[in-house]
């Protein structure tokens, strides 16, 4: 079986911070509570060093006063995913939380969204 991950990136105020902790924490017990694996949520370090390579920050247009922060939410398998993420998204709790997210939060079009699939096979201890 192989992982597969969503990944948003959130570029923020500072201002929202708690707000956005709180929004995610509900979030996360919803999305386990309809099977999903783990969520995590990160902050963007301020860590001067780049080793040379291009900034995260950089590439997505983190504007002034923004912070990055980044949330993993892990599957078992793409089709797991999909199940997962359509009764998640049914849910009227989602909803109402998406609305509060994008009210005092930040708009859509702050988010950055992938899916990924990891190639190799997950070991399970």
């Amino acid at each position: 079986m192989m992982a597969y991950l969503l990944v948003y990136f959130y570029k923020l105020k500072p201002e929202v911070k708690e707000k956005f902790l709180e929004i995610s924490d509900t979030s996360n017990k919803k999305f386990q509570e309809y099977g999903g694996v783990t969520e995590q949520i990160f902050k963007l370090s301020t860590s001067p060093k780049n080793y040379g390579l291009s900034s995260i920050s950089e590439k997505l247009q983190v504007e002034e006063g923004e912070e990055l922060w980044i949330g993993l939410l892990r599957f078992q398998s793409e089709e797991h995913a999909r199940m997962t993420m359509e009764e998640f998204d049914r849910d009227l709790e989602v909803k109402e939380r998406l609305e509060e997210f994008v009210t005092h939060v930040a708009p859509l079009e702050k988010l950055v969204f992938g899916e990924f699939v990891s190639e190799n096979k997950v070991v399970t201890v």
